[in-house]
């Protein structure tokens, strides 16, 4: 039963990542264990001043186990931090999330996140959905394969 529930879960995140259309997510407040894991499978991320970012699972006795030990540390770049907060399960903030690259942009308020969401998604939009769709498709596919792969 577990397992089937942890299988739904890991689906549920990567569709995110998997959707073709970009996912853009605007963070305010807490993003917490699951909504971590969920961040890392969307194309850009926007978070307010006051939010604050955790993988917690290991304060509470779990690993976590769907997606967000896999994709955060390719969203930063940095083993280091990523074991850092995987085996403390501390609390940091959004200052820290910019400076790692976990998210691009840090706004002062939840309505300038939201606007901010908003333009980019209407900057998106107004190109050829095509050729989103494939610029999308090709981004995931060479972050996980080498550029000799990527460009077959």
């Amino acid at each position: 039963v577990v397992s089937g529930f942890v299988q739904e879960f890991q689906d549920f995140v990567t569709a995110f990542e998997r959707c073709p259309k970009p996912v853009i997510c605007a963070v305010h407040g807490s993003c917490i264990g699951g909504g971590l894991n969920l961040i890392t499978a969307c194309d850009v991320r926007f978070c307010s001043s006051k939010a604050v970012f955790s993988l917690r699972e290991v304060r509470v006795g779990l690993a976590a186990d769907v997606g967000g030990l896999q994709r955060l540390p390719k969203v930063v770049g940095c083993d280091s931090w990523v074991r850092d907060l995987a085996l403390t399960g501390r609390d940091f903030g959004a200052e820290e999330a910019l400076r790692f690259g976990l998210v691009q942009e840090v706004l002062q308020t939840h309505e300038e996140v939201e606007d901010k969401a908003l333009k980019l998604a209407q900057a998106i939009a107004a190109n050829s959905p095509l050729a989103v769709e494939a610029t999308k498709a090709n981004l995931n596919f060479s972050r996980d394969h080498s550029i000799a792969d990527g460009l077959q």
